[in-house]
């Protein structure tokens, strides 16, 4: 029996991932997603992002992660969205893509072998289409519908064919799910050096996710929580250190009841996600940037 205000498993259910996966996965972003949860997503990503020197040494020096982190905060979310709501094949994806290859292409100018490597762009997609998979693991929680890793797999392999490299259109990406899992994890399995700027960027983003979304007293959760979630190597290689076990237990403790609740009784929201952070991006009040001590 279907619970009150329950309507988008059933719905989701009744589509076919092979081909419709641009559908499942938009009906997820309006009537599931939320704004802490986009912004744990970048935080995570972005600090696997940074795991070559180049990389990492590319982003500092841009100043936006640091000294602007809401407005890079708004404008990753707003790429995400339009990929999600509109599909990995429409215009709009098409046109967000572009202008990141444009800001890549222009940056590998001034930042030489940042943008050289298709692999580094596949991981980052994956990254991304792993990141639910791989939390759900790490809180002990039941793997994810596998209809929505056939869905996740799906869109992010259609939205690769937009990347380009220096060398070119992106090429190399998973055939599934098991496969884009392996590759995040032999990625990061990497011999990467540790750097300064790779330790300076992901500090200042866990800083950054605590004072946006938690009250000072409870900070504290939201700095356990980003490192909770984050992989162990990518932990390791940025030198952030482990979470207290306390806070690492209250966090696994209190996001194991959130997501079991969403996975069975919570009310789908019928408000479209997209419709919020239209209406918010206009009045975006700007946080600054902590510099990482």
């Amino acid at each position: 029996m279907r619970l009150p205000g329950r309507w988008l498993d059933a719905r989701i259910a009744a589509l076919d991932p092979e081909t419709e996966y641009a559908e499942v996965l938009r009906l997820l972003a309006e009537h599931r997603l939320t704004r802490p949860a986009v912004a744990l997503t970048l935080l995570v990503t972005n600090a696997q992002a940074a795991l070559p020197p180049a990389a990492s040494a590319t982003l500092v020096a841009t100043r936006k992660l640091l000294d602007r982190p809401d407005q890079r905060l708004a404008d990753g979310t707003g790429h995400l969205l339009t990929w999600l709501v509109h599909g990995p094949r429409s215009d709009e994806a098409r046109a967000s893509v572009e202008r990141l290859n444009r800001l890549h292409l222009g940056l590998a100018r001034k930042h030489p072998g940042a943008f050289d490597d298709d692999l580094d762009f596949v991981y980052q997609l994956c990254a991304v289409g792993t990141f639910l998979p791989r939390m759900r693991a790490t809180l002990g929680l039941a793997p994810q519908d596998p209809a929505l890793d056939v869905a996740w797999h799906h869109f992010l392999r259609d939205l690769a064919d937009h990347f380009r490299s220096t060398g070119g259109p992106v090429a190399g990406f998973p055939q599934d799910m098991a496969g884009m899992l392996r590759l995040v994890e032999d990625y990061e399995a990497r011999p990467w050096p540790p750097t300064d700027t790779g330790r300076e960027l992901t500090r200042a983003m866990v800083e950054h996710y605590a004072s946006r979304f938690f009250p000072p007293p409870m900070r504290w959760f939201g700095r356990a929580q980003a490192l909770v979630v984050m992989p162990a190597r990518v932990r390791a290689v940025h030198r952030t250190g482990e979470p207290r076990p306390a806070a690492a237990a209250a966090v696994r403790v209190l996001m194991r009841l959130v997501l079991r609740a969403q996975d069975t009784w919570w009310p789908d929201r019928r408000r479209r996600f997209s419709d919020r952070v239209a209406r918010d991006r206009a009045t975006v009040r700007p946080t600054r940037g902590r510099r990482a001590a």
